[in-house]
Parts: C-alpha cells; sequence; structure tokens
C-alpha cells in the first residue's frame, strides 16, 4: 500500500537509509581531538578550499542514445530504424570541484586530521557500549573499533577493550 500511495521516489529514499545505515562512518581523525574543534577546523577549511577555488560551472552535451530496431512489413521488407533510448541533454558540473575538495583534505592535514573509514557496529558491540551517547573526543583507533550512528545524526566511536 505504501508503494503504491507514494511510488518509487520513497522506495528509493528507504533503500538510501537502510544502505548508509550499513555504510563505514567515514570522517576527519585525529586522536584526542574533540568533534567540536575538527568541525570548526573542516569548515574553515571548507572555506578556505571555496576562496582559493571558486566554482567554475561548465556545460555540456550529451548526445542521445540510440539503439536499431527492425520492422518488417506484409510483404518481407524488412526496414532498421534507430529508436531513441535516452534524449540528448545538457548537463552543468563543477569543474574545479575535485580540486576544491583535495584543497580541502590538504588544510584538514596541515591540520592534524586524516580522513578514515570506521566499519559500523554489530549488534553484540552496539549492546555492550551502552549508554549511547555521541562521542566528543576521537579516542584512540584499533583494528576493532567501530562506529555506532546515532539517531540524532551523530555518532559514537567504540573501541572495545579501551578504557
Amino acid at each position: 500500500m505504501t508503494l503504491k500511495r507514494y511510488g518509487l521516489p520513497a522506495l528509493l529514499g528507504a533503500m538510501f537509509v537502510l544502505l548508509a545505515a550499513c555504510a563505514p562512518l567515514t570522517v576527519y581523525y585525529k586522536q584526542g581531538a574533540s568533534v567540536a574543534a575538527m568541525e570548526q577546523t573542516l569548515n574553515d577549511c571548507k572555506i578556505t578550499a571555496l576562496r582559493k577555488v571558486p566554482p567554475r560551472i561548465l556545460t555540456r552535451y550529451i548526445p542521445p542514445t540510440t539503439a536499431p530496431y527492425t520492422r518488417c512489413d506484409a510483404n518481407g521488407h524488412c526496414y532498421t530504424f534507430q529508436r531513441i533510448i535516452t534524449p540528448g541533454r545538457y548537463e552543468s558540473y563543477d569543474a574545479n570541484e575535485n580540486l576544491r575538495f583535495k584543497t580541502e583534505r590538504l588544510c584538514m592535514a596541515g591540520a592534524g586530521f586524516e580522513k578514515v573509514s570506521i566499519k559500523q557496529c554489530d549488534s553484540a558491540q552496539v549492546a555492550a557500549a551502552r549508554p549511547l551517547s555521541a562521542t566528543r573526543t576521537f579516542p584512540p583507533l584499533t583494528e576493532s573499533s567501530c562506529a555506532i550512528r546515532l539517531k540524532s545524526g551523530r555518532w559514537k566511536i567504540v573501541t572495545p577493550g579501551a578504557g
């Protein structure tokens, strides 16, 4: 019933939420730093990167995609036509996006932060990590470290065996 009412966008949105819940946490990390300091530094680096490498919006034309199909008449004469699969379209993109992202990463590295991916905790690790509260200071990371995404949008980094 929900699919009939809300259609494909609702289904795709639900699938995205489920996949995001399984994805590793990717975050700028510096042991002992506060999450607030990381967020402030990241904001400053994004502003710096935007000033150094402003958007450069370009437009390109994507030609239509076609496929052949054959149709035969009652006399046995066959004709091949081209069917449009996707229409031609114009697409805008930011040619400086990758360079701006690299500038941001270099800025964060200069402040001592590195981008890391931390796997999601399994149900046993989540149960052992209670009570659940957002990480405020980055703990030491080990191979067994994992992350729990909280309903608030924040996350808790868990390192089993660490004090």
